[in-house]
């Protein structure tokens, strides 16, 4: 039987959802009726959408993503860095730090997980809302902000599948970006503030971040009152500067509106935390580390439409900005 969802039958879907539900429940709980469906938003891993009848009577409206080997996408096989892959490392994000700590990510429904086989489905609740890519309010972004800001002290990050952006993280993009930026006068820059760069960048406090909070990750369900803000794709969960999150959201945006996030993030930081500009300095640190990421990701590599930007322009502006 293949581990591939895509491959894999309806009948084998039930099967390992049944097994996910009895694990995560403590008790067994027969699937009665089941549909399937690819998933409107899947990006680079094999997702489908489930409506399920359990033999109870409960109706679950979930997500199964496939976040081992054979679930992702040829392009994103071929473009991925190795040091980034690890299936483990979102099913765990999901089981041991966001569901104990009661956010409101999708909730975790349980996995099917066989080494042996290469298999690791995550079964999610499908969050019925909105983009924030599409959401124009200033506001539901400033609520996302504010969600970012409180997500290190909502968790436990002491888990061995986090993926580290320390100084030989920042290091190595740093080398990607110079290798892919060729001749270009931006990399005999980088290579020149390469030491400083990766100075500041691992000086910044650390915290527990998503790592690619880009508006694109992040579902918005508004049914009057605050936003329930719900990231997804935590394949690249892990420790980092704590501005990293709030960079990926304020790339972009004019100045007024990137400090009222900047001013919602900062609200939301425990007491002791940096000051309000404190918190801009970070987030431009943040975005040019970003942005060399972008650059060095892969040879050849285009990203998705709605990260295409210059992002050589932009990480020359940051670098001249940061270290003048």
């Amino acid at each position: 039987m293949s581990a591939a969802l895509r491959q894999s039958d309806d009948g084998a879907v039930r099967a390992a959802l049944e097994q996910a539900l009895a694990e995560t429940r403590g008790a067994p709980d027969r699937v009665a009726e089941m549909s399937r469906r690819p998933f409107t938003y899947e990006t680079s891993f094999a997702i489908d959408a489930l409506d399920v009848r359990l033999a109870g009577g409960e109706h679950l409206a979930l997500v199964v993503k496939d976040v081992g080997p054979t679930g992702l996408s040829s392009e994103a096989a071929a473009t991925k860095p190795a040091h980034t892959l690890d299936p483990e490392r979102e099913i765990s994000v999901y089981r041991d730090l966001l569901s104990p700590a009661a956010l409101s990510t999708p909730r975790f429904h349980g996995a099917a997980v066989d080494p042996g086989e290469k298999r690791w489905w995550l079964f999610l609740e499908r969050v019925e809302g909105e983009v924030l890519t599409d959401v124009g309010e200033l506001d539901v972004w400033c609520e996302a902000a504010a969600w970012a800001g409180g997500l290190d002290r909502a968790v436990d990050r002491d888990m061995d599948t986090l993926l580290h952006r320390d100084a030989d993280w920042h290091g190595r993009w740093i080398d990607a970006a110079i290798v892919a930026l060729g001749d270009e006068p931006l990399a005999e820059r980088l290579g020149a503030d390469r030491s400083p760069l990766v100075e500041r960048l691992d000086a910044l406090p650390r915290a527990f971040v998503h790592g690619e909070l880009y508006p694109a990750n992040v579902l918005v369900a508004r049914r009057g009152g605050p936003s329930r803000i719900a990231p997804v794709d935590w394949e690249l969960a892990g420790t980092g500067p704590y501005a990293l999150d709030l960079a990926a959201l304020v790339s972009g945006w004019n100045r007024e509106d990137r400090e009222a996030m900047c001013r919602s993030f900062h609200q939301s930081l425990p007491a002791g935390a940096p000051s309000f500009d404190g918190v801009l300095a970070a987030v431009e640190l943040c975005e040019l580390s970003l942005a060399l990421q972008w650059i060095g990701w892969a040879p050849g590599w285009v990203p998705p439409e709605a990260q295409r930007r210059d992002w050589a322009g932009e990480a020359s502006r940051l670098l001249g900005a940061v270290l003048p």
